[in-house]
């Protein structure tokens, strides 16, 4: 019988210091997470990986005195707060506060747990992970089981067009991929399948084969029916699986093979599969996209699936949904150009493009390409071939002459209120446009086109960014991660122990742990104290690791990439200790006279004769 393999996934922590000896214990996490990787393996990948090159194949870095800055990569922003740092292989927003290593970035980017990161930077810089096994994280069993299940129902469905035993008949799929033109290899590429008109035939193939039904529904395959009945969620319907940019089968999108509505439906959001964070068909366009330099978007699977077998294999779809943020940075990866490939019916559509404004303001040059009436890409290179296909690419437009030629037929461009309506319009666009050239020659080819004055039109921009600086503002605020709490003092002196360890000498011959006020703090102060330290620099992006059972990796970030000089470093050592020691003892003096006031007020005689005489001591005893 088949049983699913769970692998699981775990993140492993460990601490290093640069300077001494490696060591080869292993160290396990927190939160339940299991697995198990040596420290020296996880150091040698580092070792191994820039971080500023790693994030620069998602981020566009631009060079800061010693370090990096961009626009966060995991929130809005408009002034860039996100900071990478070479020396110390980290990076910080400090907007959202989202920080750590480089293991961190991948995994928050990617949005993998970190084993799944690991891998990913192991494949990167050629180093060989050991071997490793184990079951107890639930939540990486759930999704290690879904990608399982989604693969086997793949198989399941595509048995049925490649070597099925389906007789040809005009209700059969075979009929309906042959009107489509469709040949067996992309059906194979592409893993087309089909799902017979049975109410329980998936739902009763997975299960035979050891699967629990359970995890059949959390893969979105089946739904609930009445009186806790289960049954397939695809019924009489062509199939295609839907693939993350890894291979891996993260969902399905079904058509009718009639005019029946709903024409698709497609897999409900699971572990694995968020519609608004995948691109279908990039699996397969990314080589190409990378090689060409620019990506074809279009609206279906059909529409992608016949550009591949046409030799466009730059073509990829969004998923039936307007380009998200997400989608974008996705594609950002492997290019900045993107045509955006539209049917006469839907060319038009102000609501269409006023969505591709979110391509300017992630820095990607957009273009439109427009087809014959009644012809999406699918038909359109079926009637007319790859030639005519490449030509109407060629003939694209820019975002901007597209939509300013649309408002022009639209509106009377001899009024001047129908001139003020096409600007304010223009401008929404035009305002995204990072590129102060850029923008000021779509300003200048504005005023002209419309015979208006630049500097009358450069007001109305200022009126445009008030309003929509303040919404985002707004959507800033919503966006912004926890603030961090760290007195000045405390966040002093540990960004100065994690960069000197003499600095960690003497803070343990002046302070215990349990004098710092912050838990982060007390539980880094604990590591640092706690080790053999020996002369040199303490590894920062391995410390991370090493203490996220503890401390979060952004806090860690947050101390040790601030962009301030600290200049007198033995002055501020000994300014941060006396105002730690300071700070202590008034607490303790406050907290003396509360007891006192309340042992007074009780008629506590000998309570409050040992309060006094432990006030005085305290104060004899100053710092």
């Amino acid at each position: 019988m088949f049983r699913i393999q769970e692998i699981q996934s775990q993140k492993v922590t460990f601490l290093s210091l640069r300077g001494s000896a490696a060591g080869e214990d292993e160290a396990m996490t927190h939160r339940g997470l299991m697995g198990k990787i040596p420290e020296n393996i996880l150091n040698e990948i580092q070792d191994k990986c820039d971080i500023v090159e790693v994030i620069s194949g998602y981020v566009s870095l631009r060079p800061s005195g010693r370090n990096f800055k961009a626009c966060c990569p995991f929130h809005h922003e408009k002034t860039p707060s996100f900071i990478v740092s070479p020396d110390k292989q980290i990076y910080h927003c400090f907007g959202c506060n989202s920080g750590g290593n480089v293991f961190n970035f991948i995994k928050e980017h990617e949005k993998i747990d970190f084993i799944e990161a690991v891998k990913m930077l192991a494949e990167k810089t050629g180093v060989k992970l050991p071997e490793y096994r184990s079951y107890d994280d639930q939540e990486a069993s759930i999704v290690s089981a879904v990608y399982t299940v989604n693969d086997i129902a793949a198989n399941y469905y595509s048995g049925f067009l490649v070597g099925g035993g389906l007789k040809p008949s005009p209700t059969l799929p075979e009929c309906y991929i042959a009107k489509r033109g469709l040949d067996e290899s992309i059906i194979k590429k592409f893993r087309i399948g089909y799902a017979d008109s049975s109410w329980k035939a998936l739902l009763d193939y997975l299960t035979v084969r050891g699967i629990k039904q359970d995890t059949i529904l959390k893969a979105g395959l089946i739904i609930k029916g009445k009186e806790n009945s289960y049954y397939d969620l695809f019924r009489n319907r062509i199939i295609f699986p839907i693939f993350d940019v890894r291979n891996r089968i993260i969902g399905f999108g079904a058509r009718v093979m009639d005019d029946s509505m709903p024409k698709y439906i497609n897999s409900p959001e699971t572990a694995v599969y968020k519609k608004g964070q995948h691109l279908y068909g990039l699996n397969f366009a990314k080589a190409d996209i990378k090689e060409r330099n620019f990506a074809i978007i279009t609206e279906g699977y059909l529409d992608v699936i016949t550009c591949h077998q046409y030799g466009v294999n730059n073509a990829i779809a969004s998923l039936g949904t307007a380009l998200t943020t997400e989608q974008i940075r996705l594609l950002k990866r492997y290019t900045h150009n993107v045509v955006m490939l539209y049917d006469a019916d839907k060319a038009g559509e102000m609501a269409s493009l006023r969505g591709l404004d979110l391509l300017l303001e992630e820095d990607i040059n957009v273009k439109i390409a427009t087809l014959e009436k009644d012809h999406d890409p699918d038909s359109f290179l079926r009637k007319f071939g790859r030639e005519n296909f490449d030509q109407a690419i060629k003939k694209s437009k820019s975002l901007f002459t597209y939509k300013l030629d649309i408002l022009k037929d639209k509106f009377n461009s001899t009024e001047p209120e129908s001139k003020a309506e096409t600007i304010e319009e223009m401008l929404t666009t035009i305002n995204r446009v990072r590129n102060a050239i850029v923008k000021a020659e779509y300003i200048k080819l504005l005023a002209q086109e419309l015979s208006v004055k630049e500097d009358a039109i450069w007001d109305e921009l200022k009126k445009v960014k008030t309003r929509l600086e303040r919404r985002t503002t707004t959507d800033e605020r919503r966006n912004i991660g926890k603030s961090i709490d760290i007195s000045p003092a405390e966040k002093i002196l540990a960004r100065l122990m994690l960069e000197d360890v003499n600095i960690v000498k003497i803070v343990k011959g002046e302070l215990k742990p349990s004098d710092f006020k912050n838990q982060d703090i007390r539980n880094i102060a604990e590591a640092l104290f706690s080790i053999d330290i020996e002369e040199g620099l303490i590894d920062v992006c391995k410390l991370i690791n090493s203490m996220e059972d503890k401390v979060p990796q952004n806090i860690i970030s947050f101390i040790v990439n601030e962009e301030v000089n600290i200049k007198d470093r033995e002055k501020n050592v000994s300014d941060c200790i006396m105002t730690i020691k300071k700070e202590n003892r008034n607490m303790l003096l406050k907290d003396i006279q509360n007891r006192l006031h309340v042992a007074q007020k009780s008629g506590y005689e000998e309570e409050e004769k040992r309060l006094v005489e432990e006030f005085n001591q305290l104060m004899k005893r100053g710092l």
